[in-house]
Parts: structure tokens; C-alpha cells; sequence
């Protein structure tokens, strides 16, 4: 099959949560639409297609629109987040939504937006496709998904769980495999992540820019393993403790993946222990989102087991193992609402 091309756009404007419980702070959708686009970037590149970055978060849907149609992509996907009401109080508006533009090209992107529904129907939460007025004037099939609602409590804390970005993601792409015909790659397929170095290009280069960026890299997702991406992939090395000579290996793709996180110990600076950082704001613990293992760290989780499992505890001088890991690693739960 010819090469697809699926232009990205994350929704930054779709606003916050009000003001959640325990953390005395508003969950803001982009946290989540952002690492989301990333994830199903990825996971497009994994799978054969293409993509296209709209622009920046906070331009102006004309601008997209116009991005994207220069660009001749073949769909527009737009990942956002919804609410009801005036987001000072929690409601019971909930599930995800996938919306068509009407237009040249509604059919077309209504049987886009089913194909996504069914698959983010698999997650087990309520959903369905209707009609959305920002994107008529695009020239391909185009989906605005709405993962949830930021003035539900229970979805407004999956904002910040990476776990719940990275299953959203894979199962649009799935949705997305589906409607184009193209086999879906699993995640864990270790024949998708091949030896990278300097001066490869490609869609699999793309997506190793595609995960770097998950963890805080800023790079543009040309597809080229030119010096910026050596200077991040290095940097990455650095914090994950790996060899710092550029090369994407088997293991810096696992770092990258988190498929295998490490043991931490105070003071572990790995992508693992901003992970557990969002993990348990996730789940409305107050954790530093500073990429530390640090003593308010260690209080967070200690907090969580304490709910959890009563008399669990993390000592300051012993490591935080995989059997705390899998605690922490389910999507939802936390701590319950005040009122």
C-alpha cells in the first residue's frame, strides 16, 4: 500500500479540571494531549504509516487546518479533552467521544471515527461518535477525539497518567490501522525497534524523536539522527544510566518504552522515577514532577502503600522494586473523592 501520511494535532485549549482533592491543584488537559499525540505518533510510525506535527499547541485551528492541507495529508486526527459545566465542581458527564467535521468529507470521516470508536470501545469505557464544527474546511477525513471529561473526578485524574495516554493512543492507532487496512504492531514487537546511529533517516528515526520528546526532549520530528537527536539520545543515556555513545540499542529502547523499569533508590534520576511522579499524581498524591527519587517522593509512595496494602512500607536506604511497580502501574484508583 501506497504511503499514508495521519497529521497530528494536540488540543492545549481544552482546558483544566477544577480543582482536585488532596493536591490543591487543576489537572490541565494538554498534560495529557500532549504525551498522548506522542504515543500515538509512535505508535503510527511502528505501524507503517507516516505522520505530519500540526503546529504548535495554541495555534489557531485555521492554522492547522491550513497546515495540514498544504501537506496534503491523507487524515487529520486531533486529540483533546472535555468538560460540562463550569468546571468549579465535579459532575457525571463522563466517557470518551470521537467527532466527524461536516463537510466535503463527512462520510469519509465518519467511518474514520467509527473504526477509532470500536477499537477505544475495547478499553471497556462508554463512548460514541458525533459531529464536531471546527474542521469542515479541511480537505481529508479528520477525527477530534475527546478522551474524557475534565469535570469528571474520575477522569480528570487520568490526566496525568501516562499509562492511560499510552492506552488511548495505541488504540486510536488501532482504530486507525483498521480503517486503512494496515496490520497493527504491538508495542512489545522487537523487530519495530531497530540499531539506530548517526545519518539514519526514516519513519523509525521519527519515532525514536517521537519518544525522546515523551521524556522531555524538544526535538522536531524530522526523521533525520542528525546532532540534535545525538545530543538527546546521549542526554537520555546519561539519565538512564547507559553508555553515552549516541547509539540506540535494544536496552535504550526498553529505557525509552519502560518496559522493564529499574530499581530506585534515593536520588535515581531515571525516566522511571518521573514516571512514578505522574503515577501518583495520577492518583492524587502529591509527588514533585521533577524526574527525582526524592524524600517527598519516597513519602508519596509510602503514603499510597499505607492506603493500599496498610502496613507496606519503602525504607530511605532500600530500593523501590517491581512488586511496588505494579502497584502503582494500574490505570485509575487512587484516592477517593472528599465530597
Amino acid at each position: 500500500m501506497e504511503n499514508i501520511t495521519i497529521a497530528l494535532y494536540d488540543d492545549a485549549l481544552c482546558g483544566s479540571s477544577p480543582v482536585m482533592p488532596y493536591v490543591g491543584e487543576r489537572y490541565c488537559g494538554k498534560d495529557f494531549t500532549y504525551p498522548a499525540k506522542l504515543y500515538l505518533a509512535a505508535a503510527l510510525l511502528r505501524c507503517g504509516f507516516d505522520v505530519l506535527d500540526a503546529p504548535a499547541p495554541r495555534a489557531d485551528i485555521q492554522d492547522v487546518i491550513m497546515r495540514v492541507n498544504r501537506a496534503g495529508a491523507d487524515a487529520l486526527v486531533m486529540l483533546s479533552y472535555a468538560a460540562f459545566g463550569s468546571r468549579r465542581s465535579f459532575n457525571d458527564a463522563h466517557g470518551f467521544a470521537v467527532r466527524f467535521p461536516l463537510g466535503r468529507f463527512a462520510v469519509k470521516s465518519r467511518v474514520l471515527c467509527e473504526d477509532i470508536c470500536a477499537k477505544l470501545a475495547l478499553t471497556g469505557r462508554d463512548g460514541g461518535v458525533g459531529t464536531d464544527g471546527l474542521l469542515g474546511a479541511v480537505n481529508c477525513p479528520a477525527a477530534v477525539i475527546d478522551a474524557g471529561y475534565l469535570t469528571n473526578f474520575d477522569e480528570a485524574k487520568l490526566v496525568s497518567d501516562p499509562d492511560f495516554a499510552l492506552e488511548f493512543a495505541e488504540h486510536v492507532a488501532m482504530g486507525v490501522c483498521e480503517h486503512y487496512c494496515m496490520p497493527y504492531v504491538k508495542r512489545d514487537d522487537a523487530c519495530a525497534y531497530p540499531l539506530l546511529g548517526v545519518g539514519r533517516r526514516g519513519k523509525k528515526v521519527k519515532m525514536l524523536q517521537c519518544l525522546l520528546n515523551v521524556h522531555g526532549a524538544r526535538l522536531a520530528p524530522d526523521g533525520v539522527f542528525g546532532g540534535e537527536t545525538d545530543k538527546a539520545v546521549k542526554a537520555f543515556c546519561v539519565n538512564n544510566g547507559k553508555p553515552k555513545d549516541g547509539a540506540v540499542t535494544p536496552e535504550v529502547w526498553c529505557d525509552l518504552l519502560l518496559s522493564s523499569p529499574p530499581e530506585l533508590t534515593l536520588g535515581s534520576q531515571a525516566c522511571a522515577a518521573l514516571y512514578l511522579q505522574r503515577k501518583l499524581k495520577a492518583k492524587l498524591y502529591p509527588a514533585p514532577q521533577n524526574g527525582v527519587f526524592d524524600d517527598a517522593t519516597l513519602d508519596c509512595v509510602n503514603a499510597f502503600l499505607a492506603d493500599s496494602v496498610g502496613d507496606a512500607r519503602v525504607q530511605k536506604d532500600g530500593a523501590l522494586g517491581m512488586d511496588v511497580f505494579r502497584l502503582i502501574c494500574t490505570v485509575g484508583g487512587g484516592r477517593p473523592r472528599l465530597f
